[in-house]
């Protein structure tokens, strides 16, 4: 008997060996055939995961212990981005014009830092367009590539779309889409707060509001004064977004539901729990829709997530229990 969806590749410590892994995918497919065809077929099988019932506990234990020490890398982040220079040219000084044609721009809008920080790590990093608004954005576009989930307040609408716009101008590539995490998305299809903006959240949930500072002055000095002990204030206040971020996310995720599944990605079972990759889970509830399918309703013991599985992932975590206890 054989289990071949099993098949851990890149994680099995036997990979070097395999037929399966260093195969091409033709070749590994008609293995397959050849293995539901035949049982007795000896070549190119996997001891981890063909068993003659003496083996049934090897269930991955070894690589899936050792998949689920990968970090997850979910990035929280914020940027603080200048104003349009225009140069106007009215008739008179009483102006109801809410949209400025594009050819009074003197000036564009830029980046002036971006403030990150990893999940759990305590160290809040920031970038600063001192160094020149284009090496500004090579480091940070780097940094991205190296996250599981990006998190930002209003990222999907402005942030992330804004950061695009600047590669563009300056021509450093960037990849089309990320895996991100809207907290102003969630907070506004999931709640009914009076704002949805990050100050007022921050206050509702008690985590604290924003750094204050004194308004358009702040800008004014740092886009036009070329002011860097202005750019260290806004760099402090971008920073404190980002805390206060991180600390709001933690505050809803058991309330909403996940962008990406962190236990199948660090090597999981698809059961595990999917913010926090734990295997200390229950299920709590289970319901049928109207079609009939059964679904469970599953709860993380460690980060409170509640999440739904398939009623086969649900068989699959009663059988695998069952085999590691025997």
């Amino acid at each position: 008997m054989a289990d071949i969806s099993k098949c851990t590749g890149k994680w099995c410590k036997s990979k070097e060996t395999c037929y399966r892994y260093t195969a091409k995918a033709s070749m590994v497919w008609q293995s397959y055939s050849d293995f539901w065809r035949d049982t007795n077929k000896n070549e190119n099988k996997c001891s981890h995961y063909w068993y003659n019932g003496q083996n049934d506990k090897l269930y991955r234990e070894d690589t899936k212990l050792e998949a689920n020490r990968l970090p997850i890398r979910r990035l929280f982040f914020d940027i603080e981005t200048g104003y349009y220079i225009l140069k106007i040219r009215a008739w008179q000084l009483k102006n109801y014009q809410s949209y400025f044609n594009p050819d009074d721009i003197e000036q564009e809008k830029e980046i002036l830092c971006i403030s990150y920080k990893w999940q759990y790590e305590r160290e809040v990093y920031t970038l600063d367009n001192q160094q020149g608004e284009k090496q500004m954005l090579k480091e940070f576009i780097k940094i991205m590539g190296e996250a599981d989930e990006i998190i930002a307040h209003n990222g999907d609408r402005f942030d992330i779309r804004f950061l695009r716009t600047r590669c563009l101008f300056h021509g450093v590539l960037m990849f089309p889409n990320y895996r991100t995490l809207d907290t102003l998305k969630k907070s506004r299809s999931r709640f009914l707060f009076a704002s949805n903006k990050l100050d007022y959240l921050g206050k509702f949930t008690g985590v604290g509001g924003k750094k204050e500072h004194d308004g358009m002055q702040l800008w004014i000095d740092i886009v036009e004064g070329k002011n860097l002990e202005r750019l260290e204030e806004m760099k402090r206040y971008c920073e404190r977004d980002v805390i206060m971020l991180e600390d709001y996310y933690f505050i809803i995720s058991p309330y909403i539901t996940h962008n990406n599944n962190f236990a199948v990605l660090t090597g999981g079972a698809k059961w595990d729990c999917p913010e926090c990759a734990s295997t200390n889970v229950e299920m709590y509830r289970t319901y049928s829709t109207p079609m009939g399918v059964i679904r469970r309703e599953m709860k993380c013991n460690d980060c409170k997530k509640q999440y739904k599985i398939s009623n086969k992932n649900y068989m699959g975590m009663l059988e695998y229990i069952s085999r590691i206890n025997k």
